[in-house]
């Protein structure tokens, strides 16, 4: 929802939300499971910037190559768990 400030030139008051009133929130666990809320589409679309854009490829490649080094590392660890012992077998 967009507010007075967010508009150049914006005369009027806020928009009113057709969202039902929330209820009041559980503490603890239980708020936290069974206080959940949906989200309501809005219509609105959010577009990046150039640095947001590149900010978040750099990102994804940097948890590409943690996700690929973790691999070879389970590989090599397992590799070597295992040894010379993949040869050796009761026939």
């Amino acid at each position: 929802m967009l507010d007075k400030g967010q508009i150049k030139d914006w005369e009027g008051e806020p928009e009113k939300s057709d969202k039902p009133e929330a209820t009041p929130a559980r503490g603890g666990i239980a708020g936290a499971i069974f206080d959940s809320q949906e989200a309501y589409p809005t219509g609105e679309r959010i577009t990046l910037t150039p640095e947001q854009t590149t900010a978040r490829k750099k990102r994804g490649q940097w948890i590409a190559i943690a996700l690929f080094a973790f691999v070879i590392l389970i590989f090599v660890l397992t590799m070597t768990k295992i040894g010379a012992n993949v040869l050796v077998r009761d026939l």
